[in-house]
């Protein structure tokens, strides 16, 4: 315990620590601010698997909202489709809160976890200027690259 520095982790062997002391899973609840459900658990873990049961394990998060083929027709439209086409009220790129409203409420992190997911990452857009000289940003844009594959 002392060299714990996961404090979960260290919680749970605390919860042990202190049912091998002789204390009931009410007081040990009340000592490290769990339930008495959570206490119960992380027994029965130590009890079945001994100190291996109480290790972190990964959480595989909150069940997808979209299913597989929900997630593909999303791909589809984002990849053949301006937001204008789809129906949205806007000609600007998609945008995180465009896809949420338009297939399920979700939160914008989940959104962009949805579009990494789906092969898009996330950019925000860039101004143009009005007055630019289309013939240097063609120069400056092939310069650029031959700097890049350098």
């Amino acid at each position: 315990m002392k060299t714990e520095n996961e404090i979960r982790l260290y919680q749970r062997y605390q919860v042990i620590h202190l049912h091998l002391q002789g204390h009931k899973n009410r007081e040990i609840a009340q000592m490290v601010n769990l339930s008495e459900i959570t206490v119960g658990t992380y027994l029965k873990k130590y009890r079945e698997q001994g100190i291996e049961g109480l290790k972190m394990r990964h959480s595989p998060g909150a069940p997808r909202r979209l299913t597989q083929k929900q997630e593909e027709q999303v791909r589809e439209i984002v990849l053949n489709h301006s937001p204008a086409e789809a129906g949205l009220k806007t000609t600007m790129n998609w945008m995180s809160p465009l896809v949420r409203e338009f297939r399920v409420q979700y939160a914008d992190r989940s959104v962009l976890n949805l579009l990494h997911r789906l092969g898009f990452s996330h950019t925000r857009p860039t101004y143009t200027l009005a007055k630019a000289d289309p013939v240097k940003q063609e120069t400056f844009r092939t310069e650029f690259q031959d700097v890049k594959k350098n």
